[in-house]
């Protein structure tokens, strides 16, 4: 969990509303509802995110919602992917979690507001995983087009960008809460699926 993240569940339970608390921490709406709902799956206690004030177009975070509520999967293949319109620009996070054997489990998009594409990356690597730490994940496979952030994240090359620390501290943070990771680099062409979840996520905030 990241530092925006835990302002804002302390602001909530001080009592203010999910909205005021992502003001007030400067949490993306987009951001804020996807993590609320993440929270829920994990704990159990809540049925729908309406529960939480939320507007019903954060009912569905994409496919297996269902499913995801239902019983842990242990085991998962997440595929991300960054983009960013201008680099800085208006830019999005997009991903799909998958069982081993290719079952789709859930997607994700997000819109991140004005950044680069590295950041975006990082990103979409931060959002899946905490997602699949929801979903009861000890065993996750990252797969990703970026080398830079996977050779990064696995160690090859330092993180010289200071606006990729705090992104790296906090992808490292899920990193230890997991059995084991492995991180791929792949093909952009192998990659289309959460690249189009990105771009999606990238025109949200026009």
């Amino acid at each position: 969990m990241g530092r925006r993240e835990e302002g804002f569940i302390r602001a909530i339970a001080a009592g203010r509303t999910w909205q005021e608390a992502a003001r007030d921490t400067g949490l993306p709406e987009e951001r804020a509802t996807a993590f609320l709902e993440s929270v829920a799956r994990f704990a159990g206690s809540v049925t729908a995110p309406m529960e939480f004030g939320l507007p019903e177009v954060a009912a569905s975070s994409g496919a297996g919602d269902d499913a995801a509520s239902r019983q842990p999967y242990v085991e998962v293949v997440i595929y991300t992917d960054g983009a960013s319109k201008g680099n800085p620009g208006p830019s999005g996070a997009g991903g799909v979690i998958l069982t081993p054997d290719g079952e789709t489990i859930e997607e994700f998009r997000e819109h991140l507001g004005r950044t680069t594409n590295n950041v975006a990356e990082y990103e979409a690597v931060r959002i899946g995983l905490a997602r699949a730490l929801a979903l009861g994940a000890r065993r996750v496979t990252v797969r990703l087009d970026s080398e830079l952030v996977s050779n990064q994240l696995t160690g090859r090359y330092r993180v010289k960008d200071t606006k990729l620390i705090d992104r790296y501290l906090e992808v490292g943070q899920l990193l230890s809460r997991l059995d084991s990771v492995k991180f791929e680099t792949i093909p952009r062409e192998k990659n289309t699926r959460a690249d189009k979840l990105a771009q999606i996520g990238a025109r949200m905030g026009r």
